[in-house]
């Protein structure tokens, strides 16, 4: 931070002498006057450390201007990385003496006149665990942004953002996380956290790796991680072993297909699954490309599931043309999917190019 609580300050257009006491906001802070009982709210734009501090004199007769003592340049403009776009942490910024797991991190961006526009949402993972994580944000009840990422130890990444006035439609996350290894997924863990603004602007602490404060929310533990793994190779049924060896992004089917309500939902399927976006959500406004994607990644292997778990044999997953993304984001996924018999995105007289063939086994 460039601006931690003790640091003596000095005012840059009046020279007035003071020390930070509080983090109010990340551009605010509070400062107690030099030889005055009274603490102020100051912009950080306004205050220098007291060692770099040049005060601005009036020239001497017969200099030019160019020679005028001048003040540092302002510190460069925090750009936020793009969404989706995990970023590893550096550390030589950044040293971790306790780790606090899996973490959410609301960072505020203000207006003008200071009050809160928007939250960047980040996902902070600083322990140095490989997990696979589903994030969920519903307001009203209703799904706003669905994201599914593989978050390495010691990386954040954000996914989405929160406007001020949004925290008035009961924001509330689901979410799930669990560990990756090299033979597989560990145990899945899942929590919810209702964001009730009370509590949410008590919540304020400076983040891991993003060095500003933020309001911040510990969801997931080192150790409830670790002991999740632990107690998961520990069990020697086949039921253990299979959730063990899977892949990570696969969940665990179970068929039951001889029941009456599996034989229901099987008559009620739909075997084909339309992708694109103006069937999965009322507005698509405020969602850009990479919430697209990971909105229509998260509604497909919930389909998939489903087919598998009910006994589907065979589905046709309709995802257009274009770039070709979304395309290749299933193939990838069915790639490795455990109950897939065979796929194919050939011409079909009725989807032309734009649907992939599922058989499962």
């Amino acid at each position: 931070m460039r601006f931690p609580i003790g640091t003596k300050v000095k005012f840059i257009h009046t020279g007035d002498e003071g020390t930070v006491v509080s983090l109010i906001d990340a551009e605010t802070v509070n400062v107690r006057l030099t030889g005055e009982d009274m603490e102020i709210p100051v912009n950080l734009e306004n205050i220098v450390h007291a060692d770099q501090y040049v005060a601005t004199a009036k020239p001497l007769k017969g200099k030019p201007k160019s020679a005028q003592s001048h003040l540092p340049p302002p510190p460069p403009k925090y750009t936020p990385p793009a969404v989706g776009v995990p970023v590893k942490a550096s550390n030589a910024q950044y040293a971790i003496i306790k780790s606090m797991g899996v973490q959410l991190a609301f960072d505020p961006i203000y207006k003008e006149d200071g009050s809160p526009e928007k939250y960047l949402i980040y996902v902070i993972n600083d322990t140095r665990m490989d997990v696979v994580y589903n994030f969920t944000l519903t307001l009203n009840k209703r799904s706003a942004i669905e994201h599914s990422s593989k978050l390495n130890g010691l990386h954040y990444e954000r996914i989405g953002e929160l406007w001020f006035d949004q925290l008035n439609d009961g924001p509330s996350v689901q979410m799930e996380c669990w560990r990756l290894l090299t033979d597989g997924g560990g145990k899945k863990l899942a929590k919810e956290l209702n964001i009730k603004p009370k509590t949410f602007f008590t919540k304020i602490l400076t983040a891991p790796f993003l060095d500003r404060p933020v309001h911040h929310f510990r969801m997931f533990e080192k150790h409830e991680l670790e002991f999740a793994e632990e107690k998961e190779q520990g069990a020697e049924d086949l039921k253990s072993y299979t959730e063990r060896n899977i892949q990570p992004h696969a969940k665990i089917i179970h068929h039951q297909s001889d029941t009456k309500h599996e034989v229901k939902q099987l008559a009620e399927f739909n075997p084909e699954l339309d992708l694109h976006v103006e069937n999965l959500v009322t507005d698509q406004r405020k969602l850009n490309h990479a919430d697209i994607l990971n909105l229509q990644i998260r509604h497909f292997e919930t389909y998939l599931d489903k087919a598998v778990r009910i006994g589907v044999e065979r589905v046709f997953i309709i995802h257009g043309v274009g770039e070709g993304k979304l395309k290749n984001a299933i193939a990838t996924i069915l790639l490795q999917h455990p109950h897939v018999k065979t796929f194919k995105n050939e011409y079909h007289p009725r989807y032309g190019y734009g649907a992939t063939e599922v058989e499962f086994s």
